[in-house]
């Protein structure tokens, strides 16, 4: 019996890079929780290869501005 979740969800720093709590909930509902055999932090992870923070499930980059480290960044500089 294949598993319900990914089995890489407790390694996964998607939370990182997602600031937003109902955005990163929709991520981790179709990928970590249903399909994470489509994810492609999970094909990466599982072949070793290190993941990008600002890699997305769908394989495209999270603006680097979007990141919750981005948004630390602005306000320390202000």
């Amino acid at each position: 019996m294949a598993p319900r979740h990914c089995p890489k969800i407790t390694d996964c720093k998607l939370h990182r890079s997602i600031g937003m709590t109902a955005a990163l909930r929709v991520w981790q509902s179709f990928y970590c929780e249903g399909c994470f055999s489509r994810c492609e932090r999970f094909k990466l992870a599982s072949t070793g290869i290190p993941v990008p923070e600002r890699l997305l499930p769908n394989g495209r980059l999270l603006d680097a501005s979007a990141t919750p480290e981005a948004g630390q960044r602005s306000e320390r500089a202000a």
